[in-house]
């Protein structure tokens, strides 16, 4: 009778084993198919989400939803906030910025659609939609680490970076938020070898684990720290093995588990411990989100500067009221793009560099009057420096400068680009369109500047 109660005992076990089991794979499969399933949108595939689809509403919810990694998982998501300084430029601007710029930071831009619910029943009706705009960049990664019972492994991985701008709306924010850019972003790995869950479980993943003490995640990349097993609940009267099958079910994450946060890194905070791999990823991605950042707060002043070297009058929806470029602000902007000396251009027109300091003065008179509307002259009675830009109309992207200093006796001539000059192709046989652009614009100032050549010598 003892014998057969325990042979009972022993098949529900087993069956009470095989369910258990069964449960974290599809577990483990559902967290991995998901994952998979934002990269391959990420890469540009709308078989199953729609194009618009609001992915970061998305992983927000699945990373709430999924606080530990199953124990079969072999994908991983990080989500963190990163806040940078912007300085002269407010952060809706930098983040717009970037996201019409995408290609030059090695992004893609990526639009997400949230459906718009207002009071206002013209712009909140249903069916209307606010468009919103993440960046996105996917790399390939490859490493080893140690899973929980020392074994050490290998893989290849698939890197998606998500970003997004994660502010108020502007006319909500104080003066010092607008200055502040928070992203939020996340990281994902997908294993490229590792497609499939698993078909039979490790058993020896059942076996009762000695209780491990508690490490704080040090700085170097690849270090896998663990958390101290929380207290045992109370299991009643089950058998003994049925209950440390339970205990390690529990605890059903191999490198996430629930416990203090560590820091990563400026603004970066993850509950430890972090699965080594994507940890070194975290950090590459903060890297490059902050150089990026960098990057573009000096495209994006460099470009509003430019911009408003074009303006003759305010624009009347310029909120901050910029207004037209002042005599520092133009040496600003000359600091941060490109000049050539019209020598370099064309040797031929270096007899227009040795000119007296009164020919240049007579020729920026002359220029004023030949091109009122494309002229910008700057004037500092003090230093007796004059700046005279003259604006390609036709090519918005370079202008010819005429410089004078009167207590120095320095001039120059010279075309300034935003961008660095144009490279003619080697095998092209017609010119670049800019390239012609620039040649005849620079011909018109160099035939005014025959004619005040002209007019000298009457």
């Amino acid at each position: 009778m003892g014998q057969s109660v325990n042979s009972q005992l022993s098949m529900l076990f087993t069956e009470e084993c095989d369910k258990v089991r069964d449960l974290m794979h599809v577990h483990s499969f559902s967290y991995d198919f998901h994952l998979r399933i934002v990269h391959q949108y990420l890469l540009g595939s709308h078989m199953t989400l729609r194009q618009g689809y609001h992915l970061t509403s998305f992983l927000e919810d699945f990373i709430a939803h999924h606080s530990d990694i199953p124990k079969f998982g072999r994908n991983h998501v990080f989500q963190g906030t990163l806040a940078l300084p912007t300085n002269m430029i407010t952060a809706h601007q930098l983040y717009n910025y970037i996201a019409d710029h995408a290609n030059t930071y090695h992004m893609k831009p990526l639009r997400m659609a949230r459906p718009a619910m207002g009071n206002d029943s013209k712009k909140g009706t249903p069916g209307t939609e606010q468009n919103e705009y993440a960046l996105v960049s996917i790399w390939n990664s490859s490493g080893s680490y140690k899973d929980s019972e020392g074994l050490r492994h290998h893989d290849d991985f698939d890197v998606s970076l998500l970003v997004c701008h994660s502010a108020a709306p502007f006319e909500e924010q104080s003066e010092a938020e607008r200055r502040m850019l928070r992203l939020r972003f996340y990281v994902i790995m997908t294993s490229q070898r590792e497609l499939f869950p698993r078909l039979t479980a490790d058993m020896r993943r059942f076996k009762k684990l000695p209780r491990l003490q508690r490490e704080v995640l040090e700085p170097v990349v690849g270090r896998a720290a663990w958390e101290a097993a929380e207290p045992e609940p109370s299991l009643g009267r089950q058998p003994a093995a049925e209950r440390e099958l339970w205990q390690d079910v529990e605890d059903s994450s191999e490198f996430y588990a629930g416990g203090t946060q560590v820091k990563l890194g400026p603004g970066l905070f993850y509950t430890s411990p972090l699965f080594p791999l994507l940890a070194s990823e975290v950090a590459s991605a903060q890297k490059q989100l902050s150089s990026m950042v960098q990057l573009a707060k000096c495209h994006c002043r460099r470009d509003n500067l430019w911009k408003r070297l074009f303006l003759l009058e305010p624009l009347a929806s310029d909120k901050l009221k910029l207004g037209k470029l002042s005599l520092v602000e133009l040496e600003e902007l000359l600091d941060a793009v490109h000049g050539k000396s019209i020598a370099d251009v064309d040797p031929q027109l270096e007899c227009f560099l040795t000119m007296t300091v009164s020919w240049y003065q007579s020729l920026i008179k002359v220029l004023l009057s030949r091109f009122p509307q494309s002229c910008r002259h700057f004037h500092n009675a003090e230093t007796g420096t004059q700046y005279l830009v003259v604006l390609n109309q036709k090519f918005t992207d370079c202008f010819v400068l005429v410089f004078l200093d009167s207590h120095s006796g320095k001039t120059s001539l010279t075309v300034v680009f935003r961008e660095p000059f144009p490279v003619q192709p080697q095998n092209s046989e017609s010119p670049l369109p800019q390239l012609v652009s620039t040649y005849h614009h620079l011909e018109s100032v160099i035939n005014t500047a025959c004619f005040n050549l002209w007019t000298g010598l009457l």
